[in-house]
């Protein structure tokens, strides 16, 4: 049977002493220094087998789930050689236990150049399964819009972390579909650079910010693709009846807009659903994915085991196509992949959740108006 590896971090406090313990005790009674020196010695810890995940197809796949016990924040401080050799680890380990593939989930595909580095290190292919994330970002905003009533063609839509590797993408995708497109980024030259691309492949208006508050107030879609580990939009900055698509991980914005704001569709953009969601059941991380959901690296991942495409389907930065997204799309649909339900980080959107919304949004826009006479 083919078998695949994935290799994840700890996304919250909750999830880290899921994942470092016995060990996350100490974290109490150790100086700060003494206690991360220990995290970076401790072994590859195997958080999850699957057996026999099942396809649409009829075929099945069995895999493992490694960790490194780093927490987002910490992959970024320690050294870049330290978080390396950790998830260097994990690849090594789901290798030797007979992985074809190998997924690079949330911050562990940003270190060394989306998976390039560690690609050199280890045999087995890698995937940071971007390319399915971007098409299931897509997908999500394509459905909120309907169901937000919103056009495409007149909207305007706003790209927190553009030049990134899906922001990119998205941005190219959805620059063909809409009015306007405003782009912000931390590099101003990468995105001045990435703006004049854009504008010759394109037919939306694009707009650079320095600011993403600045690039998100007049937006009628927010896409935030950014691997910052910290809240990059004010929900103040947004306005009624907008939708936002969260697909940073750890989210940086869903839980506080739908804590905030009763009428904006806010919801994890990246998510999958499985046809047969019981076979990739994660009790200790049940609080972090909506019912039946998985996270797109995970999905990508799978998706390739399934198709037997033992390759680097998604490596490096710019590599992600048009091309290379509906072929992903076609391999997922294949096995039963889809885009899961709306989930805002704690709850799953009901049809009546949305209709609140847009009523809530309506009257709010009414009276922003009334207010500017």
């Amino acid at each position: 049977m083919n078998k695949f590896g994935f290799v994840v971090h700890p996304i919250d406090a909750f999830t880290f002493k899921a994942c470092t313990k016995p060990w996350f005790l100490l974290e109490k009674i150790l100086p700060k220094e003494m206690f991360e020196n220990i995290l970076t010695k401790l072994p590859p810890k195997r958080f999850r087998i699957f057996k026999k995940v099942r396809s649409m197809s009829g075929k099945s796949i069995d895999g493992d789930m490694l960790t490194i016990s780093l927490l987002p924040s910490q992959i970024y401080s320690f050294p870049e050689e330290t978080v390396l050799r950790l998830i260097g680890e994990c690849i090594k380990y789901c290798e030797r236990s007979g992985a074809k593939i190998v997924g690079l989930g949330g911050f562990t595909s940003v270190i060394g150049n989306e998976g390039e580095a560690l690609s050199r290190r280890v045999k087995v292919p890698l995937t940071s399964g971007n390319t399915l994330t971007a098409a299931l970002a897509l997908q999500g905003i394509y459905k909120a819009a309907y169901a937000m009533e919103l056009s495409l063609p007149s909207a305007v839509v706003a790209v927190i972390g553009a030049t990134g590797d899906i922001g990119s993408i998205c941005t190219k995708i959805l620059s063909k579909r809409v009015k306007k497109v405003n782009i912000a980024a931390r590099n101003e030259e990468k995105l001045q650079e990435f703006a004049s691309r854009i504008r010759q492949e394109g037919s939306a208006e694009v707009r650079v910010f320095k600011y993403s508050k600045d690039a998100v107030r007049e937006a009628d879609i927010v896409l935030t693709v950014t691997s910052a580990i910290t809240t990059v939009v004010d929900p103040v900055s947004l306005k009624p009846g907008s939708i936002v698509c969260d697909v940073a991980m750890p989210a940086n914005i869903a839980r506080e807009v739908v804590q905030a704001r009763d009428d904006i569709l806010v919801f994890e953009g990246g998510l999958a659903k499985i046809p047969y969601p019981e076979d990739c059941k994660i009790e200790k991380l049940s609080t972090a994915f909506p019912p039946n959901g998985i996270y797109g690296c995970l999905a990508e991942t799978m998706t390739l085991a399934f198709e037997e495409r033992f390759e680097s389907f998604s490596l490096g930065r710019g590599n992600i196509t048009e091309s290379k997204i509906t072929e992903i799309e076609s391999m997922a649909k294949k096995h039963g992949i889809a885009l899961a339900d709306f989930f805002c980080g704690y709850k799953t959107y009901t049809k009546q959740d949305i209709e609140n919304i847009r009523k809530n949004a309506k009257k709010n826009k009414e009276v922003a108006y009334a207010a500017q006479k």
